[in-house]
């Protein structure tokens, strides 16, 4: 057993039970929802990685967790309402291996108040914000790490930001209007949102100015690199 507590999700004084069962050794790695005396209702999530700490996931972003206060008493859940009248989101994450994020899960209520999950992605959470001023925060993440191949060029790993739709059932979308503003405000630019090797961010273009987005052959042509 990695975590149990109880969570008054649904907001009604009857609170969700959470299990976290882990084990390498066993190959086990599990999430158990249950409420009592309500049988038949809750989920049961199963995970081929293991649960990260929350707080591990976070080294990068050291301030996201005193921004944003987990409201269940856990080290592996982390749940937040996107907006002050909805039921809260709850998040767990996989590790990060090398290059690569690990998986964000995101859980929520249906309109029958039992959990459903609604996203299951390669991303690492980087920001939760009202992005377009609707009233109903965003989900701003990383569906990749940049590589360097010098000081001077990363490959092009945009940021993607996701949205809650609630009908006719709750999950969480691609946002490609928000994630083009987004990384024009926040990354060195936007070509589309497919991380991409063949695509080169020049942090400092020779002949001055903000970094460039470009293909990567011709930005190594540029700096004088030479071809792998």
């Amino acid at each position: 057993m990695a975590e149990e507590f109880d969570f008054d999700w649904r907001k009604n004084g009857a609170p969700a039970h959470f299990k976290i069962e882990q084990s390498q050794e066993e190959q086990i790695s599990r999430l158990t929802i249950s409420f009592k005396g309500e049988p038949g209702r809750g989920l049961v999530l199963e995970n081929d990685d293991v649960w990260e700490v929350f707080a591990r996931d976070f080294l990068r972003e050291e301030d996201f967790l005193s921004k944003n206060k987990n409201l269940a008493a856990s080290k592996y859940v982390f749940s937040f309402a996107l907006a002050p009248s909805a039921k809260p989101l709850v998040f767990l994450v996989t590790p990060q291996y090398g290059s690569d994020p690990g998986n964000l899960f995101v859980l929520a209520l249906d309109s029958r108040e039992d959990p459903k999950l609604i996203l299951n992605k390669t991303l690492h959470l980087k920001e939760i914000r009202d992005l377009d001023g609707d009233g109903v925060a965003e989900i701003a993440g990383q569906p990749c790490f940049s590589q360097s191949w010098s000081d001077n060029l990363l490959t092009y790993d945009p940021l993607h930001v996701y949205k809650l739709e609630t009908t006719p059932k709750p999950e969480l979308t691609l946002s490609l209007p928000l994630s083009k503003d987004y990384n024009l405000k926040h990354y060195y630019g936007w070509a589309g949102p497919d991380c991409s090797e063949d695509l080169a961010v020049v942090l400092h273009p020779p002949g001055g100015g903000k970094p460039a987005i470009m293909k990567t052959e011709e930005a190594k042509k540029m700096l004088g690199m030479k071809k792998q």
